[in-house]
């Protein structure tokens, strides 16, 4: 079957890709806290320091964004 005869056919039906908008969840999801401690999140992000990978592990308030507890931990230690 030739392409010219095809695509309207699928466009007809929708199965073209782009034919349909996009659905997205946003602004659905995670309800910011409203007051202090309320929801705590956890962070871990890497840190190179001469050549030494460590980890920055912190605690962070949701409401407030303060940092409740950090710690950095060479990637060997337990």
């Amino acid at each position: 079957m030739s392409t010219s005869l095809l695509y309207p056919v699928l466009e007809s039906a929708g199965l073209l890709a782009g034919s349909s908008p996009n659905v997205t969840k946003k602004g659905t999801g995670f309800v910011q806290p409203r007051s202090p401690h309320e929801h705590w999140h956890v962070d871990v992000s890497y840190l190179n320091i001469a050549g030494t990978f460590y980890f920055l592990c912190s605690v962070l308030d949701g409401c407030s964004h303060f940092i409740v507890h950090w710690e950095i931990r060479w990637q060997g230690q337990v």
